[in-house]
């Protein structure tokens, strides 16, 4: 896909997030500043709002018709960069072929699985390896290693520094900024999620990644934002080996998650942080019952 069309459907996803808010299009100008592109893009965006029954045309301006459902959007991998679908997807293919310590990994499969270039796999391989579970053998084989306790212990204490610190930059972001729209959009997904988790409990490990993703990314800090592909990877990968109380696990996340998003919304810095903490504790006690050592 062209880097021209990511952008405007990432675009046309953070325009349906400010829509939800109550955001109004006031011209296509305005929209151009607003969402930082330019004015075809944001034309587009509009012709494509208006054609879907979500904007008319009003006395110069636009107005909204309804709110946008999850099938007004984009799906994720047609909006996210190679290196960001890259690492999604590869978990979700690590998770449901269950892969364990010692298996061997091959960079021309794995493209092929997911249709992307072997070089880009073997990118993001090597990114991986710099974490100590994976690791190159001679030719084109990776040998998928796992971790220890010591691992899981170090992971955490990074972990918790990271977000905490993130919460702190998140708190104090001005309210034009397009974090606000993403997380009331990641606690309406949250509490849509908890009305079906029934049927939906195993589709947590996605929306937990995109929810650590969100405040990592929005704390504008590259550190933090590249180590969560690893904590996902780690976290999920192992979570997925103990089948006990699977459903009941990520439910009680959820709820740990909508605390957060709560009091992140209301700009309680201790609250936040709180809930956080007893979040990664939980989080941290789970893992260590998981992992098979």
């Amino acid at each position: 896909m062209a880097r021209s069309d990511k952008l405007y459907k990432r675009s046309y996803n953070a325009c349906l997030d400010r829509l939800a808010l109550g955001w109004e299009v006031s011209s296509i100008s305005g929209l151009a500043r607003d969402l930082g592109v330019s004015r075809n893009t944001a034309r587009r965006i509009v012709v494509t709002l208006c054609a879907n029954g979500l904007l008319v045309e009003q006395g110069g301006g636009f107005k909204a018709l309804r709110n946008a459902i999850g099938t007004d959007y984009f799906s994720d991998d047609v909006v996210l960069s190679t290196e960001d679908f890259l690492e999604s997807a590869f978990m979700e293919l690590i998770l449901r072929e269950d892969i364990r310590p010692g298996a061997r990994i091959r960079e021309a499969v794995i493209a092929r699985q997911l249709d992307v270039s072997t070089s880009s796999v073997r990118e993001f391989l090597i990114k991986l390896s710099r974490f100590g579970f994976i690791r190159k053998e001679p030719g084109k084989s990776w040998v998928f290693d796992g971790f220890n306790r010591a691992y899981a212990d170090e992971l955490h204490e990074v972990r918790l520094l990271f977000e905490m610190r993130a919460i702190e930059k998140l708190i104090v972001l001005p309210e034009e900024d397009r974090f606000w729209p993403s997380i009331s959009r990641m606690l309406t997904e949250h509490r849509e999620f908890l009305k079906h988790y029934e049927e939906r409990y195993l589709e947590f490990p996605k929306l937990d990644t995109r929810f650590h993703r969100l405040l990592n990314q929005a704390s504008r800090n590259r550190f933090m934002d590249s180590f969560q592909d690893v904590i996902a990877l780690i976290f999920h990968y192992h979570y997925r080996w103990n089948k006990v109380d699977e459903k009941e696990r990520n439910c009680t996340a959820a709820r740990e998650h909508i605390r957060i998003i709560e009091a992140i919304i209301l700009r309680n810095t201790q609250e936040a942080k709180n809930a956080l903490e007893a979040h990664l504790k939980t989080a941290e006690v789970t893992l260590k019952k998981s992992v098979e050592w």
